[in-house]
C-alpha cells in the first residue's frame, strides 16, 4: 500500500500548504533578516536620539558591523565540515540572540554608566552574531531546495523587506522598537516551518540533476568573487560621504524606501519572466545603477543624492542576490558544505560595508567640500569598478547560467533515453497513455498534461522549464493548478497517484 504524502500534513502544515501561492510564501521569511537590519540601522525610531537620527549613525553600529564579518569567518571554520543546521540548539540561538541585541541596541543610548556599557556590548555581540546564524541556516536550506523554487524565493523575499519598511516608519518609540525586535523571531519560526515542509516533501527538494557535480571550481574563482562582492559593498557604501547634499534623515528613509520600490521591480522581473537566474548577465545588469549612481553623487544636489540612493539600493540587491544563490550553486556543485561557503561570501559583504563606512571620514576629508574633488573621487569609484568587473569569473559551472552548466548532462540523458526507447518502446507507449488517461480523468488542460507527464517521470521545475521553454511563474502556476485539480500537495503525491492508477489498470 502506499502511503501518501499529504496523509502527513496536519494542523498548520496542511493550511499553509493550501494557502501558499506558486512559491512557499513561508520561505520568504528570508527576507525579515534584511527587513529587520534595514529598520534597526537605517530607519529613525526615536525622535529624542541625535537629533532623529537611525541607530546607523551610533557606535553601537560600528561594533556589530565589525563582529559580523568575523562571526561569518567563525561559522564558515565550524561548518567546513558540517552544516549548522545540524546544530538544532542554533534554531533557537539565532533569532534569540538578534532579538535580545535589537532591545540592548536601542535602549543603550538611554542608560548610564556601567549599564550602558553592557548594553553597549550585548547589543553589538547579539545584532553582529545572530544574524550571521539565521542567514547561514537559511541558506542550508536553501542547498536542499530546488533551484527553481530558490531563484524565485531569494528576489521575492525583499518583498517582506519592503513591507516592513513602510510600516514600522508608522510607529515611534517602544512600539517600533518592539516590531523590530520580533522580526528575527518571525524569520525563525518561518525558518522552522520551511524545513518542516522541506522535510515533508511540501517544498520540492533539490534534484539529483541539480546537485551532481557540473564541472571543476576553480579556487581562483572563489577568491574572485570574494573580491567583487567585497568591493561593490564597499565602493556603494562611501558615497554618502562623497555627496555634498545635506540630507535629513527623514529624506534618507524615504530615499531608502523608494531605493527597495525599484529593487522589488527589478525582483518581480527575475521572478516572473526568468527561466533560470543567469548570474553573469545580472552582474552585468547591476553594472549600469552603480556607474550611474557614482555619477548622481557628483552632481551634489538633493535630487541626485536621492537618484543615487535609489539606484544603489537596486545593486545591493542584486549583489545580494548573485551572492545567495553563487554560494549555494557552488555547494550543490562540489559537495562541499553550503556553511562553508555561504560563510565566505557573507564576510565578503558585511566586510565590504564596515569597510565602505569606515572609509567615509577619510574620503570627507579627502573632498573637503570641493566639488572639483568630489567629481575626481567619482571618476576614480568608476575606474575602480572597471578594474572588479574584470575580476568576474566568466567560464565558471557556478557562475554561468545553471541550464548551461547542465547542457551536456541533458544531451547525455537524452541519449540514453533514445538507447532506452528503442528496448522498451512498447512497455512506455502503454505507461504514457494510462497516465494520459489520468490527466483526462482530472480535467488537466493540453499544457498542463505535458507538465503533468514530466512531474510523473520525476522531472523537476528547472528541467521542465527548459523542456517546454516556460518561465518560472508560468510552470508553478501549472504546478498549482494541477495539484488543485487532483486534490494533492506536493510531486511525490502526484507520482504516487500515477503508479496508483497504472497498478489498477493492469491488475
Amino acid at each position: 500500500m502506499v502511503v501518501r504524502t499529504a496523509s502527513k500534513l496536519r494542523g498548520i502544515d496542511r493550511i499553509a500548504a493550501l494557502m501558499e501561492p506558486s512559491f512557499p510564501m513561508r520561505m520568504l521569511g528570508f527576507g525579515l533578516i534584511y527587513a529587520w537590519s534595514t529598520c534597526l540601522w537605517d530607519i529613525p525610531l526615536f525622535s529624542s536620539f541625535n537629533d532623529g537620527q537611525p541607530l546607523q549613525t551610533d557606535t553601537v553600529w560600528a561594533l556589530s558591523a565589525a563582529i559580523t564579518p568575523l562571526a561569518c569567518v567563525a561559522a564558515s571554520l565550524v561548518g567546513r565540515t558540517r552544516e549548522l543546521s545540524t546544530f538544532p540548539s542554533l534554531y533557537v540561538a539565532g533569532p534569540v540572540l538578534t532579538a535580545v541585541g535589537t532591545v540592548f541596541a536601542v535602549a543603550h543610548p538611554f542608560l548610564t554608566g556601567l549599564a550602558q556599557d553592557a548594553a553597549y556590548l550585548l547589543a553589538g555581540m547579539g545584532t553582529g552574531i545572530g544574524p550571521v546564524i539565521l542567514i547561514i541556516l537559511w541558506t542550508c536550506l536553501f542547498a536542499r531546495t530546488e533551484t527553481g523554487v530558490v531563484e524565485t524565493v531569494v528576489p521575492a523575499s525583499f518583498a517582506a523587506t519592503l513591507a516592513c519598511a513602510l510600516v514600522v516608519p508608522a510607529f515611534r518609540g517602544v512600539a517600533a522598537a518592539a516590531i523590530v525586535a520580533v522580526l528575527p523571531l518571525a524569520s525563525g519560526a518561518l525558518l522552522l516551518l520551511s524545513k518542516r515542509a522541506l522535510d515533508l516533501g511540501v517544498i520540492p527538494p533539490a534534484n539529483a540533476e541539480e546537485t551532481r557535480e557540473a564541472g571543476t571550481v576553480r579556487r581562483l574563482n572563489i577568491v574572485r568573487m570574494f573580491l567583487v562582492i567585497f568591493a561593490v559593498y564597499g565602493m556603494g557604501c562611501m558615497l554618502p560621504a562623497i555627496s555634498l547634499a545635506g540630507n535629513s534623515a527623514r529624506t534618507e528613509t524615504a530615499a531608502t524606501i523608494l531605493g527597495m520600490l525599484f529593487a522589488l521591480a527589478i525582483a518581480a522581473g527575475i521572478v516572473l519572466f526568468s527561466r533560470r537566474i543567469n548570474l553573469e548577465a545580472l552582474f552585468r545588469w547591476i553594472s549600469a545603477p552603480f556607474v550611474f549612481a557614482v555619477i548622481a553623487t557628483a552632481f551634489g544636489t538633493l535630487l541626485a543624492a536621492v537618484a543615487s540612493r535609489v539606484l544603489m539600493n537596486a545593486v545591493f540587491t542584486g549583489i545580494e542576490i548573485i551572492m545567495v544563490l553563487y554560494f549555494v550553486r557552488l555547494s550543490q556543485r562540489t559537495g562541499r558544505t553550503s556553511t562553508w561557503y555561504v560563510g565566505i561570501g557573507e564576510c565578503a559583504a558585511y566586510g565590504g560595508v564596515f569597510a565602505g563606512y569606515m572609509a567615509q571620514p577619510a574620503v570627507s576629508g579627502l573632498i573637503g567640500g570641493s566639488p572639483a574633488n568630489a567629481a575626481l573621487v567619482c571618476l576614480a569609484l568608476v575606474g575602480a569598478f572597471t578594474v572588479v568587473s574584470l575580476l568576474v569569473p566568466r567560464r565558471d559551472v557556478v557562475w554561468m547560467d545553471a541550464a548551461e552548466a547542465m547542457a551536456k548532462t541533458a544531451e547525455g540523458c537524452a541519449a540514453a533515453n533514445r538507447i532506452q526507447a528503442r528496448d522498451d518502446a512498447d512497455a512506455d507507449d502503454v505507461i504514457a497513455e494510462r497516465r494520459l488517461a489520468v490527466a483526462r480523468r482530472f480535467g488537466l488542460s493540453n499544457r498542463e498534461t505535458e507538465v503533468f507527464l514530466m512531474l510523473a517521470q520525476g522531472r523537476s521545475r528547472p528541467y521542465i522549464r527548459d523542456a517546454l521553454v516556460l518561465s518560472k511563474n508560468t510552470v508553478a502556476t501549472h504546478i498549482r493548478h494541477i495539484y488543485e485539480k487532483m486534490g494533492i500537495h506536493s510531486q511525490q503525491e502526484l507520482i504516487d497517484l500515477a503508479q496508483d492508477s497504472e497498478r489498477s489498470v493492469s491488475s
